[in-house]
């Protein structure tokens, strides 16, 4: 088994008939060759690029170069039943930042499908991508009560001028990377690789591009996998709503160790009147334990020894003495028990993608009522995430969404999908993967009990995993809706 440290790199961290003719017929199949990338190279992944046009409706304009990475099936020729497409979300998530998950898929899975991922447009490999777009984390803050009125005037000046700084470098770049011309690239690769119908995963933000998929190409679809799911009637200020799932998570957390709750509490209340100061110098905060906290309690293999293992040592860093609080001091040197920057181009990636699916701009008035909901409904989390959520298109007033995401409801669609999530999840609310079956009679939905963000390959569930798997090898939807009860994680075990 791996330690925490090891295991991090691995884990740390959403057309017309007459296009969708013209895609299937103008793309040439993908060439594949060795992966430039060590990494994947080693885990036995092949890699192409797929050349595709900014903008779909404009064929002979601008390209962009799609970064395509494919872990071949394991199986005999004659027994594979084709591609399992998978994108992590986001939005802004590299795919083969995540092409990792293809190596723990069921062997059933393995021997049936290529596992297939990509770089979406302006991120990771793919080319051009955004660059100098950096943005760092909201300003909080470190001791005594937070004003949040003010934390959010103070994002949204930051984003502002990140974002325009952004848009003057990428302005044609970030105009074509909304979802719909993601799912159009989704579509050229279905057609590249020769697969007749799709199948695909989608985890978190990827559900997004599942479900606008679902209403552009609906007679192009053979299985749908919608994991964590983001509702499809939302606006961009109800997207902010998933400002309340850590909490939640944490809720569940806490009541499933329930001898750590003390401690968590009392850690926070000492960390809200005053810092630690570390032996390098360094200040520990309330923000590097509750941001740290919350990366890894959606990830129930971790959830246990992580999360215990950072509570107590800051517990003990705070109320021990000698030799104890000196090697709790010690220890959150560590940049495991830190909150770790942002990867600035990354949250460009959310912010361009974000702002290019939803043409709502919310003015000051409904950003501050908004955050005032969610702070009092999410007292832990909801500040921290919301005033990102909210203030997300600060500085997009004069670049509006040139292609905006087709919303709920989708009359008379009949598309095979199962939409999966837990009961807790701790980035996007149950709620929300219910409301994607309201958009979509024809699919079912699987809950876990637990507090997981996706939960194929994530909650440890045998019930989930053999359900997931049974409808990606044979496309069938279940006959009803089910429920998994909660099962501990079992250790992460070494990827190949």
């Amino acid at each position: 088994m791996r330690t925490l440290q090891d295991l991090l790199p691995l884990l740390v961290l959403a057309g017309l008939t007459s296009s969708v003719q013209a895609v299937a017929g103008d793309v040439e199949g993908l060439q594949w060759g060795p992966c430039r990338l060590e990494r994947l190279a080693k885990q036995g992944f092949d890699c192409s690029t797929l050349k595709r046009p900014l903008r779909h409706r404009n064929p002979n304009g601008p390209q962009v170069d799609l970064a395509v990475f494919r872990l071949p099936a394991t199986g005999p020729a004659d027994q594979k039943i084709g591609t399992l497409f998978f994108n992590p979300g986001g939005p802004g998530q590299s795919g083969h930042g995540s092409a990792w998950k293809g190596l723990l898929l069921p062997d059933a899975i393995r021997r049936s499908f290529d596992f297939i991922t990509w770089d979406p447009r302006g991120i990771g490999q793919s080319s051009p991508a955004l660059e100098n777009c950096s943005v760092g984390m909201p300003q909080r803050p470190a001791i005594g009560r937070v004003t949040w009125d003010q934390v959010l005037m103070t994002r949204q000046q930051q984003l502002a001028e990140a974002n325009r700084d952004c848009i003057v470098r990428h302005r044609e770049l970030i105009q074509g990377m909304g979802t719909v011309e993601t799912v159009h690239d989704l579509e050229a690769l279905r057609a590249s690789v020769g697969d007749p119908t799709l199948t695909f995963w989608g985890v978190s933000y990827g559900t997004v591009i599942g479900s606008t998929y679902a209403a552009l190409f609906p007679n192009r679809v053979r299985a749908l996998v919608l994991d964590g799911n983001v509702s499809p009637w939302l606006d961009l200020v109800g997207l902010s709503q998933s400002s309340l799932a850590p909490d939640d998570s944490l809720r569940f957390f806490l009541q499933s160790n329930p001898d750590l709750s003390f401690k968590f509490h009392r850690a926070l209340k000492s960390l809200e009147r005053q810092s630690l100061r570390l032996p390098d110098g360094s200040i520990y905060t309330r923000w590097d334990f509750l941001d740290r906290l919350i990366q890894f309690l959606p990830i129930s293999r971790l959830a246990g020894s992580y999360g215990r293992t950072l509570i107590v040592t800051v517990d003990q860093a705070l109320f021990s003495s000698g030799t104890q609080r000196a090697e709790a001091l010690a220890d959150l040197q560590q940049p495991v028990f830190r909150s770790e920057p942002v990867d600035g181009n990354a949250a460009a990636g959310f912010a361009a993608v974000v702002c290019q699916d939803f043409p709502q701009r919310p003015d000051m008035q409904s950003q501050r009522r908004g955050l005032s909901e969610l702070t009092r409904r999410a007292p832990v989390y909801g500040g921290s995430l919301a005033v990102n959520f909210l203030a997300i298109c600060s500085g997009y007033e004069e670049l509006p969404a040139s292609a905006s995401i087709p919303r709920a409801p989708f009359n008379g669609l009949n598309v095979s999908g199962l939409i999966t999530g837990s009961s807790w999840d701790g980035a996007t609310p149950w709620q929300w993967s219910t409301e994607m079956a309201r958009a979509f009679p024809s699919m079912r939905t699987l809950q876990v009990v637990g507090n997981e963000h996706g939960i194929y390959l994530n909650a440890q569930s045998n019930c989930v995993e053999s359900a997931v798997t049974d409808y990606l090898l044979t496309a069938r939807v279940p006959e009803q809706d089910q429920v998994c009860a909660y099962e501990p994680a079992k250790d992460l075990q070494a990827l190949p």
